[in-house]
């Protein structure tokens, strides 16, 4: 117990003088007086003299924070005038074929827009009842369903005719109609 509480103490006093050390050192550099405006080395003074008008000048808020910012250059480019544009380039444009290949394609005719997907439905048995009832067991994904001729089922599916061998539901969303067959 006494050599860790020991080590404990060398430790904290050491982190005491690198604490020290690194306070000293901001302090030495100026960054940590309240209110204090250092002013940046700009990138014109590698060196080379700078006009008077220029010395007195405050130094831009840009070049405070990175010396090696060229304002000269900023400036010179802002001053250019802007390219002209033929298109708009945030619409997005076809190119058209050369007109060799295009006389050479046909016409594409009107196209089919694309079938729905067939609904997720399965036929999992069929009963008929003493009265000449007949049922289906539908399911779709997780729900099962016992239904009649007629019949809407949840809230979309709408049966046309239930036989022995398949159940004809018609989709009230898509309009489309779908054939289940029943399992043997």
């Amino acid at each position: 117990m006494t050599g860790r509480s020991q080590f404990e103490k060398w430790a904290a006093g050491f982190l005491a003088v690198v604490c020290a050390l690194l306070i000293l050192n901001l302090f030495m550099r100026g960054g940590a007086r309240a209110g204090s405006s250092r002013t940046a080395v700009s990138a014109g003074s590698s060196g080379a003299p700078r006009d008077r008008a220029a010395a007195g000048r405050s130094v831009d808020e840009l070049a405070r924070y990175d010396p090696a910012i060229r304002l000269e250059q900023l400036k010179e480019l802002q001053g250019r005038p802007l390219p002209k544009l033929d298109r708009n380039p945030f619409e997005f444009e076809v190119h058209a074929a050369p007109k060799q290949e295009q006389a050479a394609a046909p016409a594409p005719g009107p196209t089919k827009p694309p079938q729905p997907p067939p609904p997720p439905l399965k036929v999992l048995g069929y009963t008929e009842q003493a009265g000449g009832l007949r049922e289906a067991i539908v399911t779709e994904e997780d729900q099962i369903y016992v239904v009649h001729e007629g019949e809407t089922f949840a809230k979309r599916y709408h049966v046309l005719k239930i036989s022995p061998s398949q159940v004809e539901i018609t989709d009230e969303t898509t309009r489309q109609n779908v054939r289940l067959m029943v399992p043997q």
